[in-house]
């Protein structure tokens, strides 16, 4: 591998870390927003309720938004493993 396509991997691997920032940071909002926009209950319910309601899609949503920001954080976590000498 040449110098040119290390330094060009690096600076894909960078941008690819300050997105995965940025998601880290306002990527929890994303269902919030949803939920307003699909006008889902924003009230918090109670465990009898969420069966019936729709608050269980709000909880699941934000929850996969944190798993998907932990992989992208692996993700850039073994791409700069691979690339170090």
């Amino acid at each position: 591998m040449t110098n040119a396509e290390r330094n060009q991997i690096n600076q894909r691997i960078a941008l690819l870390e300050r997105a995965s920032a940025l998601f880290s940071r306002f990527g929890g909002s994303i269902p919030v927003a949803i939920a307003f926009l699909n006008r889902w209950p924003t009230q918090v319910e109670l465990y009898p309720d969420w069966q019936v309601g729709e608050s269980w899609k709000f909880f699941l949503a934000s929850f996969l938004y944190f798993l998907a920001s932990l992989a992208l954080d692996r993700a850039i976590i073994f791409a700069k493993a691979d690339l170090d000498p």
